[in-house]
């Protein structure tokens, strides 16, 4: 669910999104109460199998390996309500952990199904594998609790850049598949964050337009970056209006745009 899902949600064949190295991948552990029965020996195993090992004292949820001389890691999150912030023991793990963070259970609802191309020896099969991604609505809301919660610079830029860019349709198409998949029983605290996460981004002076921007450019966008600012504050400001329209009146006709969006340069 993390930074290699933008460019899928949002294709751009010039100046594409740039993605990670770090793969998040989001495990359901349920309640305290529910763990006991869960067996998740099968992750260590095969994070073991794929030459990865934990990050520091040899038992942690952050796992690293090197692929082509790179370093790539792999967090193992997951979002349950109690032990917030915390690592919590995985069932039938040695050595695998995961840390509670507030934000990526909407990944867990309809994930898209996808196909990649596995680069291995071509002897060894299969070439491809399917993965299971979050969704535009899931992706969003999650991105937004990153947004509020660990204000790394990269999440305004992750976040816009799906908003914009989306091949779903824009800015309203974001606010409607937002909306769709708030988990239930939990829609006012991913409402807020939603919300929260897109009114840093409504303002083209200030600093979330500013990074979005800035990141871009060195995409490759060859727009001016007050212009840039000024597409994600756009875009943003139109995403808020019709997830505060659903929100309101979930059963009425889309809302019209606060402007029709036009990329500034083309004005």
């Amino acid at each position: 669910m993390g930074g290699l899902n933008p460019e899928l949600l949002a294709p751009v064949a010039e100046a594409p999104h740039q993605g990670t190295a770090d793969v998040d991948l989001v495990v359901q552990v349920g309640m305290v109460h529910d763990r006991g029965d869960m067996d998740f020996g099968w992750l260590e195993r095969a994070l073991t199998a794929a030459e990865f090992a934990p990050v520091g004292d040899g038992r942690g949820w952050q796992w690293v390996t090197a692929v082509g001389g790179s370093a790539v890691r792999v967090d193992l999150l997951t979002d349950v309500l109690d032990h917030r912030g915390q690592q919590l023991a995985l069932p039938g793990c040695t050595r695998a952990t995961v840390m509670n963070v507030a934000g990526p259970s909407p990944a867990l609802r309809a994930p898209v199904v996808r196909r990649l191309p596995v680069d291995l020896p071509e002897e060894v099969t299969p070439s491809e594998v399917d993965v299971q991604f979050a969704n535009l609505g899931a992706y969003l809301l999650a991105k937004s609790a990153a947004v509020i919660g660990r204000r790394e610079d990269r999440d305004p830029y992750d976040l816009g850049f799906v908003v914009v860019h989306n091949h779903a349709g824009g800015a309203l198409a974001a606010a409607r598949a937002a909306y769709a998949e708030l988990p239930a029983g939990r829609e006012l605290e991913f409402a807020a964050g939603f919300r929260a996460a897109l009114r840093r981004l409504t303002e083209p002076g200030g600093s979330a337009a500013r990074i979005y921007a800035e990141q871009r450019s060195l995409d490759g966008d060859a727009l001016p970056l007050e212009v840039l600012a000024a597409d994600a504050a756009s875009a943003a400001a139109q995403c808020l209006a019709e997830f505060d329209r659903l929100v309101h009146d979930p059963a009425g006709r889309p809302a019209q745009p606060l402007n029709p969006f036009v990329r500034s340069a083309d004005l």
